[in-house]
């Protein structure tokens, strides 16, 4: 995963980008800060690897800021003010984006990213095998601690505060887990969430049509906010 923190004084801007960063299954949203000064105790820990900032902050210049760092996070700026492009990129910021912010957009810059930090053999994308420390889940079901194999996960259906999982030659069971923290747990790039209630094994898709994936006899809506995530993941499966 990667951890990343977003700041923009604008607490409307900030909200939506809180949103769709959380649409992104490889992201983790540390934190958001409307005064870039309120991140220097976080960011002294190196603790971000990824930042999300409109460089026309009201207490420092954005390019001052990333260079008070005492180390190099990557940096996309997003941003309505295109003075600080030049400067951005000869600072070495990754991405420059003008608002409105689409989702398409962002994901193209945060791919840029995912390239840069996580490796090859992290990401399972040249010989398609699962990292072995994420081949196997335990989650509370009932009163026992069970494990799941994610290879042999079609699908994971929320259900509130747990999750119905669904697996190849077993009957769905119900763990007390939520979306969001079981989306951190499953493999990088093998998993994709395309719904608020749904998250799919992209290698289990038997056809996708009309926003509709298809998983056996399981007919499983993609929501219109989700489905760029989803087209990204499947690209970044496809060899090339």
């Amino acid at each position: 995963m990667i951890r990343c923190i977003a700041i923009d004084k604008d607490e409307e801007s900030l909200t939506e980008l809180k949103g769709l960063i959380e649409k992104i299954p490889f992201l983790t949203l540390i934190d958001t800060f409307s005064n870039p000064l309120d991140a220097n105790s976080l960011l002294a820990r190196r603790s971000a690897d990824l930042i999300f900032a409109d460089p026309d902050m009201s207490v420092i210049n954005g390019i001052d800021f990333i260079k008070s760092l005492n180390y190099s996070p990557l940096v996309v700026f997003i941003t309505n003010n295109r003075d600080y492009a030049v400067d951005a990129y000869n600072a070495g910021v990754l991405d420059y984006i003008l608002k409105p912010l689409a989702i398409e957009r962002l994901i193209r810059a945060v791919t840029k990213a995912y390239e840069l930090l996580i490796p090859d053999d992290t990401r399972g994308r040249s010989t398609g095998t699962l990292v072995e420390s994420n081949r196997y889940l335990f989650m509370k079901v009932d009163n026992r601690m069970q494990r799941f194999s994610t290879d042999e996960i079609l699908f994971i259906e929320g259900c509130n505060d747990y999750v119905r999982i669904y697996t190849t030659g077993q009957r769905p069971a119900l763990a007390s887990m939520n979306m969001k923290n079981i989306e951190k747990k499953l493999p990088l790039g093998h998993f994709c969430r395309v719904h608020r209630s749904y998250i799919v094994s992209l290698g289990r898709i038997d056809s996708i049509e009309r926003k509709r994936i298809k998983i056996g006899e399981k007919i499983i809506p993609v929501s219109s906010s989700y489905y760029p995530v989803l087209l990204q993941a499947i690209d970044a499966t496809t060899p090339s």
